[in-house]
């Protein structure tokens, strides 16, 4: 196979994935709750039609989260790094964000 074609068939396999993901993106639910797990085994539930901040402790740093609109976020954490602040608004149900120094996941529920 020439070099052009393998490249094609390469891009066209891409497409299809990305294609299949925002598919499956365009069926999910909208979250009605933020399900908080910190490290430890801690657990908190949060909800979504209830705009706030939330300042989480008992974690291994602390962290903020905003919710607004249905939908939540990291604003503020302890970390070194920040990149659970960079992760942006979750919203749909199975949707994560994670800040991985501080020991804290959000997941969101349609339920």
């Amino acid at each position: 196979m020439k070099k052009t074609t393998k490249n094609m068939i390469f891009a066209a396999v891409i497409l299809a994935l990305a294609g299949g993901l925002w598919v499956m993106h365009l069926g999910a639910k909208p979250g009605k709750s933020a399900f908080v797990e910190m490290i430890g085994g801690k657990t908190q539930t949060i909800s979504l039609e209830t705009d706030g901040v939330y300042h989480i402790e008992g974690a291994k740093l602390p962290v903020t989260l905003e919710v607004t609109d249905g939908k939540i976020r990291f604003i503020d954490s302890q970390c070194p790094d920040h990149l659970c602040e960079g992760f942006g608004w979750v919203q749909t149900e199975y949707d994560s964000a994670v800040c991985v120094p501080a020991g804290v996941s959000v997941r969101v529920k349609a339920q």
